[in-house]
């Protein structure tokens, strides 16, 4: 085949993929899940074969609009029924309460203690403040989420009306 008909036939995968992509949402790309995975698995195998001419664009595109579509289809009803999405994109495992590691959701997510304190050390808590950790959990995109204690949290603008409160009884008054 020659080198301009692979560019060409490039191309038009190129803007085929870019359009089903569009169609499919911006969550696809945002928060992948075992069903993206899969679907980008063989859609990946689909660009081969159309690249090299092994089919015709024709079903390569026939193909892709079809999964695409199915795609859609599932996200939509997942996003209808907390059954079917558990089925699809499981659920977040829970990882550390209270500070300390849960073996049983480390074994269960195939997660060494070690691994586990370079994800909570990405949102800034290192392992002597775990205590401050009320909860960490492997969300169903495998990004480690956390949840800080109440008492771990910073302070927020409404938090104000409580610190005046206590100081007007003399709580806490500086000389």
């Amino acid at each position: 085949m020659e080198l301009h008909h692979i560019a060409v036939r490039a191309l038009g995968v190129y803007l085929v993929l870019l359009g089903l992509i569009r169609l499919s949402g911006k969550r696809t790309l945002a928060q992948a899940t075992p069903f993206d995975f899969v679907l980008s698995l063989i859609l990946g195998d689909m660009i081969d074969d159309a690249l090299w001419a092994e089919v015709p664009i024709a079903r390569f595109v026939a193909g892709t609009f079809a999964l695409t579509v199915i795609h859609v289809a599932v996200c939509w009803a997942a996003s209808r029924s907390e059954w079917l999405d558990g089925l699809i994109a499981g659920g977040p495992a829970t990882v550390m309460s209270d500070g300390q590691p849960l073996r049983a959701g480390l074994r269960k997510e195939r997660m060494s203690e070690q691994e586990l304190a370079v994800e909570v050390r990405h949102h800034g808590v290192e392992r002597e403040d775990w205590p401050e950790v009320q909860a960490a959990h492997i969300e169903a995109s495998g990004v480690v989420s956390l949840l800080k204690a109440r008492w771990a949290r910073p302070a927020q603008r409404r938090d104000a009306a409580g610190v005046r409160r206590l100081r007007g009884r003399g709580a806490g008054r500086m000389p």
